[in-house]
């Protein structure tokens, strides 16, 4: 339902918020979170044009989180990167529909809606601060946890 792009800048926001000592480079990302680095590069600008994220450049920069983890929302990164819409009339523009919705398009809609309640809930830190025993990117645990392989999905 979501975007590779979004599952990207997901990770990496995810992430930075689990890693907030200092900057990290967009390649230092691309590696923690198993995303190629051209492509995260992109992601990453775009993030720090929706203010998601702060970019310096030079000896010492790179990106860090713009906002705390705990007031940044799952919802927010997915509308910085590739947003989902909500559909409030008719996408193929009958006028016979006016403003109510085929059911088709009522379900997609209902659906998109969920999504956003529960992206809109979801602070970054729930998904740092998760204690199941599981962890975001598995393979690469911030702070000297435990890590192992990296499920396949």
């Amino acid at each position: 339902m979501i975007s590779q792009t979004t599952e990207y800048a997901l990770r990496a926001v995810v992430w930075l918020g689990a890693n907030p000592e200092k900057p990290l480079t967009a390649q230092q990302i691309a590696e923690a979170t198993r995303v190629p680095a051209g492509y995260l590069a992109k992601v990453l600008q775009g993030l720090s044009r929706a203010g998601l994220l702060h970019s310096q450049r030079g000896l010492g920069g790179g990106f860090t989180l713009a906002k705390a983890p705990n007031t940044l929302t799952m919802w927010e990164v997915v509308q910085a990167v590739d947003p989902l819409k909500r559909i409030h009339e008719c996408p193929l523009g009958f006028e016979s529909h006016g403003t109510e919705l085929c059911a088709l398009h009522q379900q997609i809609d209902s659906a998109i809606a969920q999504i956003e309640k529960s992206f809109s809930a979801c602070k970054i830190s729930k998904l740092i601060e998760k204690t199941d025993g599981s962890s975001p990117l598995c393979a690469a645990v911030p702070k000297g946890g435990k890590g192992g392989k990296r499920a396949r999905s």
